[in-house]
């Protein structure tokens, strides 16, 4: 099934070269505290971003990664920040005040004049990894100096300059592995590692934040080092996870993996350990609500269901294994909601929108953003899936809500094309129904007459009715409605008709009922596109749910698998009316 996805952008590497230095210049009027010490991981982060987009520029231009001056230049700006995150992690965020002006001039004498192709770090943004982590692991792994540490881009260069940081050693250096995500390569050239190649007592530290499905970049670096007679005993590991790499894996993958030393980024708790001088996240948290005595719950991984659901019978599916991190924080009677939203830029864009949403009338009033994670007060009420809405007014709320979004919500970003999205469809369609049927979708998409998406909007992208909650009051609040259109997936940000269709599928619309949505909506509505969408949204919800399913068992297997089937159901009743 298809549905992850990686939406790259390209953009102006001097803008991002100047957000950076505002963000450098933003510390001087900062005390010290988490707010200092976010903003200057939020300032890593960011000029990470530009320096390996600068090492993809290289690369393209030469076809091979080499140690140029400038990339040179670009992981000393990057070790040099990890040093100021580093000496604020030991702190206890102690620290106030701006970085080290040699700093600032390192990052404003890169040479920008070009045009930088960028993405979202996935660790960063979704999976709450944090630099600071790979600092522990470095300091626990018995490296030295004498260590050549090789960054794995896009993420793995920033890491990389963390752990260089950590142990003393010089600025990393980094590869692009190339090929098919399944069966990666490396190009690069052999004097990139001359100076520790032929010291018998040098190691050689591979750092990124996989091994995912394949595990094939981290075993490319570890395939060419071998290739260039460097034994696999020198060579030791920094993932992200301590898990295997995943189901596309190859024999020879999973070898290099069980052979070679792995030094695990530490979990998040050990980051910031309750037992250090480190603040805690309930102390973040508790600065923000300004309750000091405060509990902290986890609510991950489906547990928040427990909270508004009476039966686990009537538990909705959970993608418990990309769920964010979440948690419940109390202070008597008070609560509020404490998830997961992402790393520097990416937080407080989505900070923003949830106050916006909150001013709007649609979610939650929003206490803080905590290095990474936002605190919301906690909405009370009821799931929509256990207390339906009259229909007449579950389309004047759709209405309201859509309208909205599509109003205030309209973004650059980049979103999974008209194309791609067919190419899913029918990829799904062909494994959930057969070839038969996915050829029969195919035929029904090269019929359609829609125009290129020229406007995407920040997408809700879960409408289903448990992702609402009905107030003692009546009203409604739509939880978790900053994130999905920057998940790790293929969709992105999309037209407001993806929602719209989503909204025809998960509620079944009658023919009225849809043309009353979409008339509420104003002339800017695209019929056909909403159309298009349709299919489209099935199939990406029946590989989402299909995919979820494969890695439960028991209830969760079958919840997962029963939500799979309902989407299979109403893609077949598509193709179904379409050929009628």
């Amino acid at each position: 099934m298809i549905v992850y996805g990686d939406h790259k952008r390209t953009e102006n590497a001097r803008q991002l070269q100047e957000a950076a230095i505002d963000l450098a210049q933003s510390l001087d009027r900062m005390s010290r505290g988490i707010r200092r010490h976010a903003a200057l991981v939020g300032l890593f982060i960011c000029a990470s971003q530009l320096v390996q987009g600068l090492a993809d520029v290289d690369f393209k231009v030469l076809g091979v990664d080499t140690n140029s001056p400038s990339q040179r230049q670009g992981a000393e700006l990057l070790v040099g920040l990890a040093a100021e995150v580093a000496k604020s992690w030991r702190s206890g965020f102690a620290l106030g005040g701006g970085i080290d002006p040699r700093r600032l001039q390192s990052l404003a004498a890169l040479d920008c004049k070009t045009e930088v192709l960028t993405g979202s770090a996935e660790g960063y943004a979704h999976y709450a990894l944090y630099p600071e982590s790979y600092l522990g692991a470095a300091q626990e792994s018995g490296l030295d100096a004498n260590t050549c540490v090789i960054g794995i881009r896009s993420i793995g260069l920033g890491l990389a300059a963390m752990v260089a940081a950590a142990i003393g050693a010089p600025p990393p250096i980094s590869l692009r592995p190339i090929g098919h995500p399944f069966d990666r390569r490396v190009n690069a050239d052999p004097r990139l590692v001359a100076a520790w190649r032929n010291e018998p007592s040098a190691r050689f530290a591979v750092v990124d934040e996989g091994p995912g499905l394949s595990g094939s970049s981290i075993h490319a670096v570890v395939t060419w080092l071998r290739d260039l007679g460097i034994d696999r005993s020198r060579i030791h590991l920094f993932p992200s996870h301590s898990g295997d790499p995943g189901a596309e894996a190859s024999q020879d993958v999973r070898e290099t993996w069980m052979r070679c030393r792995k030094h695990v980024a530490m979990t998040f708790e050990r980051t910031f350990p309750e037992s250090s001088q480190i603040p805690t996240l309930r102390d973040w948290v508790a600065e923000a609500v300004g309750s000091p005595e405060l509990r902290l719950t986890e609510i991950f991984g489906g547990a928040w269901r427990t909270l508004h659901y009476a039966d686990e019978k009537r538990w909705p599916p959970s993608t418990r294994g990309t769920e964010r991190r979440k948690f419940l924080a109390s202070a008597g009677p008070d609560r509020w909601l404490v998830k997961f939203v992402g790393l520097g830029e990416t937080g407080q864009r989505k900070m923003r929108v949830a106050t916006m949403l909150h001013q709007a009338g649609f979610g939650s009033q929003v206490a803080g953003l905590c290095h990474g994670f936002l605190v919301e007060r906690w909405a009370d009420g009821t799931t929509m899936d256990q207390l339906p809405l009259p229909r007449q007014r579950l389309v004047a709320e759709f209405t309201r809500y859509l309208a909205w979004r599509a109003t205030n919500l309209r973004t650059r970003e980049p979103g999974a094309s008209l194309p791609a999205l067919a190419e899913m469809a029918v990829h799904n369609a062909s494994e959930a129904l057969g070839k038969n049927q996915a050829a029969k979708l195919w035929n029904w998409f090269s019929k359609q007459a829609v125009q290129q998406v020229l406007e995407r909007v920040e997408i809700d992208g879960r409408l289903h009715p448990w992702e609402f909650l009905i107030g003692a009051d009546g009203t409604l609040v739509k939880t978790d409605a900053v994130d999905h259109c920057r998940g790790h997936d293929l969709i992105g940000c999309q037209p407001i008709e993806w929602d719209i269709a989503g909204a025809y599928v998960e509620y079944g619309l009658s023919e009225g009922e849809a043309a009353t949505l979409i008339g509420g909506m104003g002339d800017r509505i695209d019929v056909g596109l909403v159309e298009y969408f349709e299919p489209c949204y099935l199939a990406f919800q029946l590989g989402l749910w299909s995919m979820a399913a494969q890695s439960e068992d028991g209830r969760e297997r079958a919840r997962l698998a029963g939500t799979a089937n309902r989407y299979e159901a109403g893609l077949i009743r598509f193709l179904d009316k379409a050929r009628a």
